[in-house]
């Protein structure tokens, strides 16, 4: 099967939406993970051997570096490998030519459900050992740009699923001694597909994707979803002086059309730093300024 290449218009229309965005093995595994695998059929059969450093061709080379800052920001944000989210936005999107990926979608990775309400149907190939590979319809993430995606993509790995927050545990820096430790923790629980882990590392070698790794620093105080013990959450309060307080991204950009009444209560799972101000997580993608809230717990 060839490679699907990236057209010049999807690279203009990836690089506008990363530039306004300033930044286990069955069925049923897949269904609760809320994970689907449109680009099966987009991406290539990959040897399992490691291969030497390869030079990526013009389309690939652009791809790479379109994605490498917003891949960055989002796993350094959930202390990820920005290579091992690198490797899974090439493969789940086929280089950023899935119908998936493309505008106005903007799903890199394949999430299915849906993401502040919007979403999309389509076909999307599922693998089981009595099956094989086999098609069904879903609906999946629609996100408003590749950040978006991104950071969300960052958001599920470090806080799991409803019923276990430590699922993807294994994907997290501090419980791994290389990417190759992440990616044999994604096959089986993130992907069915069988050879996820070897196509991912291939990826990542082919590429010398690991060049994007740097020290995984953080730059987010990250707890895991929110439990019942008190030094895992807060119970946040909006200052009762003003009408509403507006909601932000997890880049701290204003969301225009969300905000939240004066005296609204909620339990805040996670806070963190942008621009030097402190923000309260109100949902997966939502925070609140500091400076609009009263910690009342």
């Amino acid at each position: 099967m060839k490679k699907k290449l990236v057209t010049s218009t999807l690279i203009a229309a990836i690089l506008a939406s990363a530039g306004t965005a300033t930044l286990a093995s069955s069925v049923q595994a897949a269904t609760d993970n809320g994970i689907a695998h449109p680009a099966v059929t987009a991406t290539p059969a990959l040897s399992t051997q490691a291969v030497t450093h390869a030079a990526p061709n013009n389309s690939e080379q652009q791809f790479i570096q379109t994605i490498a800052p917003v891949a960055q920001q989002a796993a350094n944000q959930y202390n990820l490998y920005p290579s091992v989210m690198m490797a899974q936005a090439i493969l789940e999107s086929g280089w950023g030519a899935s119908q998936a990926s493309q505008a106005p979608n903007y799903n890199f990775f394949g999430i299915k459900g849906d993401y502040n309400g919007a979403s999309f149907n389509m076909p999307t190939k599922e693998w089981s050992k009595e099956k094989g590979y086999y098609t069904i319809d879903s609906y999946f993430r629609k996100y408003p740009n590749m950040a978006a995606s991104f950071m969300d993509n960052g958001n599920k790995l470090r806080n799991g699923l409803s019923w276990n927050s430590a699922y993807y545990s294994g994907t997290w820096r501090e419980n791994t001694t290389s990417y190759k430790d992440a990616t044999a923790w994604l096959q089986g629980r993130y992907a069915t597909d069988p050879s996820y882990a070897s196509k991912l590392n291939n990826l990542i070698e082919t590429y010398n994707l690991t060049q994007y790794d740097g020290n995984g620093t953080q730059t987010e105080t990250v707890s895991s979803s929110a439990t019942d013990s008190t030094t895992d959450f807060h119970v946040v309060r909006v200052n009762s002086n003003q009408k509403f307080a507006y909601l932000y991204s997890p880049l701290g950009e204003k969301i225009v059309d969300r905000s939240l009444s004066a005296n609204t209560d909620w339990r805040s799972d996670q806070f963190k730093m942008i621009n030097n101000e402190r923000f309260y997580r109100v949902s997966t993608s939502e925070w609140i300024q500091a400076t609009d809230v009263t910690v009342i717990k």
